[in-house]
């Protein structure tokens, strides 16, 4: 019998070929372009998930090893292994929440070798891929990242995965669970280092569905339940909204937490609002509003790492809040209201606000409220944002990219 072919989706395939082949099994690298369209990270994604099922499309493949350090490459990878639906296992990130997305997904091993498996899943046919992600598991995904205190960039990466499957209800289901899931360990806490992710999981117990994973049925791989982790500060993400206006964002809140207001001081560029912090000319006070860094303007979906940087080395993380229509920087406990929708690229509220507008985010009713008139910001001309052309790939995307809470793929 021929050694099953495996697909190791992976921009570091060393170790893992070797490993596969002590395994018995053949491993077949993609061939993918070295040079990336600039953009940010949902564009990356896409780019990625393009590239990869286009080079598997070509092999003669039994199963997928999926593996990625980075959250945009990794669920690229996802997105490709779902168009080919061979059998997949995905190899353990090292962000945490993101393992634990993935291992509710069903993709991720929480005890075997992952080598070992999937050589082992090509050999009996095991489960595909569209069998065990679906509705309940992505529910379950959903719970376990944000007992993790995931960001919103795993909750884009999840909306697109389930786009792919043609999930309906969706983004109904990300506004009732996120929201009422609470941060229950911190990745570096005592607690998860002794329990990790399977027993995160196990703690969670009855509030997961019982759904297929590459092991077997997801309860029967948890090990028992482990003691309650401490209190944390309750940490979680909520949605507000303007009434009037649609406009609709997500806040990072504790518990003792009940608005956020300041002075908007408006920039509709990373590199720009970042400047202004590094030359002093934000005060606490303000609040620091960045367009243009959304799915369309970006284009695809900016997370403002420079700017967060910015902030800290100017003793002002914590205490200047941030709303745009981006991302926050990853992993981050401080104060953004970020996915900012309709993002400024589509001429909504954000690209009309002005420096010296007041803004309050009212987290005990979800409310956005502003001190400007409905009919004069309705009269305001928007932000006109430089947008690509041509036929590139940046470009098309830009021209057709979907709301970050759709998944922020292609239209």
């Amino acid at each position: 019998m021929p050694a099953p072919r495996i697909g190791v989706l992976s921009t570091d395939v060393s170790d893992l070929a070797d490993r596969i082949r002590e395994m018995g099994g053949e491993p077949v690298p993609p061939i993918l372009p070295s040079a990336r369209p600039k953009g940010g990270i949902a564009l990356a994604r896409e780019w990625v998930a393009d590239a990869a099922h286009i080079s598997c499309s070509h092999e003669r493949l039994d199963a997928l090893l999926v593996a990625d350090e980075e959250p945009e490459d990794l669920a690229g990878l996802v997105l490709a292994s779902l168009r080919l639906n061979l059998p997949t296992v995905a190899h353990p990130p090292p962000d945490a929440s993101l393992f634990a997305a993935l291992a509710a997904l069903g993709l991720a091993p929480l005890a075997a070798d992952p080598a070992e498996l999937v050589v082992e899943v090509a050999e009996n046919d095991g489960a595909r891929p569209r069998k065990l992600v679906e509705d309940f598991s992505l529910a379950n995904a959903l719970r376990a990242a944000y007992s993790l205190g995931a960001g919103p960039q795993t909750m884009v990466h999840l909306a697109a995965i389930a786009r792919e499957l043609g999930s309906l209800g969706f983004d109904q289901m990300l506004r009732v669970l996120v929201p009422e899931t609470t941060l229950l360990a911190e990745p570096g806490s005592p607690w998860f280092e002794e329990h990790g992710v399977a027993g995160l999981l196990a703690h969670l117990g009855q509030t997961l569905h019982e759904t297929w994973t590459v092991e077997g049925g997801l309860r029967e791989v948890l090990p028992s339940a482990p003691p309650a982790p401490p209190t944390s500060d309750e940490s979680r993400l909520i949605f507000v909204r303007g009434r009037a206006s649609g406009t609709e964002a997500l806040c990072r809140v504790t518990a003792s937490d009940e608005e956020i207001t300041g002075e908007c001081r408006v920039h509709y560029s990373e590199d720009s609002a970042a400047r202004a912090v590094e030359e002093g000319s934000i005060a606490p006070g303000s609040l620091l509003v960045v367009g243009g860094c959304g799915p369309r303007g970006a284009p695809g979906l900016s997370r403002l790492d420079r700017l967060a940087e910015a902030l800290r080395e100017s003793g002002l993380e914590g205490s200047i809040p941030v709303m745009t229509d981006g991302l926050p920087p990853r992993e981050t406990r401080e104060t953004w209201i970020s996915l900012v929708s309709p993002e400024a690229a589509r001429e909504s509220v954000i690209g009309r606000l002005r420096s010296g507008d007041s803004l309050r985010m009212d987290l005990l009713e979800g409310r956005i409220r502003t001190g400007v008139k409905a009919g004069e910001l309705e009269g305001r001309k928007p932000y006109e944002l430089p947008r690509p052309t041509g036929a590139s790939y940046a470009a098309r995307y830009a021209r057709s990219a979907l709301p970050a809470l759709e998944g922020a793929g292609f239209g």
